[in-house]
């Protein structure tokens, strides 16, 4: 995780304020808390600690809303708003706040609190930790490969792109149902530019063109001989064909060992490979 996160809770309630300091335990977030019961008290440590999330838990949110827009000036400091029902109908903030309004009445399960918090970091993070760790991962394989060709490098980065933004699509329909509409129509709008980003044809025939230059018919004499192998198939036989390793897949991809595995042995089941004869040296033969 990244570095210790700052919580500041507002509650103007003893028992509320005390299950919300024990729902942010829960938090997997390395994490302080401070917490305020007036207002006043609120804003001052507000604007002199720069906290990195808001919970307000008060018997009326929307005053300390107005003054949070009035006194507080930075827009990115995410506020959780812990609201009845009747509260949640006409809450309202400025547009440009980021705030999440979640029931009250649920605060008493110890994960409902901890979850939501964890979910406003990872979407307030520049990065989600998954990216972060295909990123690692994928920096060492290049530097492992890059003297081979050029393509490796482009393959590495490009299915790195790929599947950090899968990731960050998963992330966003998780947070989907829990944020106000406003958020929704943002969190749409993302989707909507990763899809667009992510063309997953466009991506797959760009590099076709750059491993044909490498190996020309590779991919045709594949196809020829096999043609019931998919895209993905034909996608595994060019990183075994260029001699990665099931980690190196694996942590490119995002996915576990046991999907390698699992992806290796039907493919030679469509190519009619016996059980002992290997699936790599086999494809080094190919057009060789």
């Amino acid at each position: 995780m990244s570095s210790e996160k700052l919580i500041l809770i507002g509650c103007d309630d003893t028992a509320n304020l005390a299950l919300v300091l024990n729902g942010t335990k829960g938090s997997t977030f390395a994490h302080s808390v401070v917490s305020a019961t007036r207002t006043a008290d609120l804003l001052r440590i507000a604007e002199a600690m720069e906290p990195n999330l808001i919970v307000l838990c008060f018997r009326d949110n929307q005053p300390v809303l107005n003054d949070l827009e009035v006194f507080l000036r930075p827009l990115n400091i995410p506020v959780i708003c812990l609201v009845s029902q009747a509260e949640a109908q006409t809450l309202v903030w400025n547009e440009r706040r980021i705030v999440f309004a979640f029931a009250k009445e649920h605060i008493a399960n110890e994960s409902y609190l901890a979850s939501r918090i964890n979910s406003v970091f990872l979407l307030n993070q520049p990065t989600l930790p998954i990216s972060q760790e295909i990123a690692v991962a994928t920096e060492k394989i290049v530097e492992r490969y890059e003297n081979d060709s050029s393509l490796s490098r482009y393959v590495l980065e490009l299915d790195q792109k790929v599947e950090v933004l899968a990731k960050v699509k998963e992330r966003i329909a998780e947070l989907y149902p829990q944020v106000n509409d406003a958020t929704r129509a943002e969190l749409t709008a993302i989707v909507n530019t990763i899809k667009q980003s992510a063309g997953n044809k466009k991506l797959w025939d760009d590099f076709k063109l750059y491993f044909e230059q490498t190996d020309p018919s590779f991919l045709l004499t594949l196809a020829q001989q096999y043609p019931s192998l998919t895209t993905i198939d034909l996608k595994y036989c060019c990183y075994l064909k260029m001699n990665m390793t099931n980690d190196d897949i694996r942590n490119l991809l995002g996915i576990n060992q046991e999907s390698v595995r699992t992806h290796k042995y039907r493919l030679k089941k469509k190519m009619s490979l016996s059980k002992n004869q290997d699936l790599r040296s086999y494809l080094r033969t190919v057009n060789s």
